[in-house]
């Protein structure tokens, strides 16, 4: 390969990752401080005394051991609602991991977002 075609293919390959962390800074964004959005709301207690909003990614992480896996699917749609298809549709495909994958979410955008502010 040429020097030219070397340094065109880098510049690609830096241009796809510049691209890819732009959506995923966006993604995290609109998880971690979701701007016009609704909370999901949690009701515990006897007779449902007890609420708790969940406003974003990490509300939800801090109270996931409140959750159970009957609720993933509301979970999932509430996380596509904040814009996070590809988690949302992880968590419908395996409900019974929902805890694992919402952690893992968390971990991984928590940096870009923490980065941007």
């Amino acid at each position: 390969m040429s020097v030219n075609g070397e340094e065109k293919k880098r510049k690609q390959t830096i241009a796809k990752i510049t691209r890819k962390k732009t959506k995923l800074s966006r993604l995290a964004t609109s998880l971690f401080d979701p701007v016009g959005k609704n909370p999901y709301y949690l009701n515990r207690g006897s007779g449902g005394d007890m609420t708790i909003a969940i406003t974003n990614l990490s509300a939800l992480r801090d109270n996931l051991d409140v959750f159970n896996e009957e609720e993933a699917p509301w979970l999932a749609s509430w996380i596509e609602y904040l814009g996070d298809k590809e988690t949302a549709a992880r968590i419908r495909e395996t409900p019974d991991e929902f805890k694992e994958i919402i952690i893992e979410r968390h971990e991984e955008l928590q940096e870009l977002f923490s980065g941007r502010k």
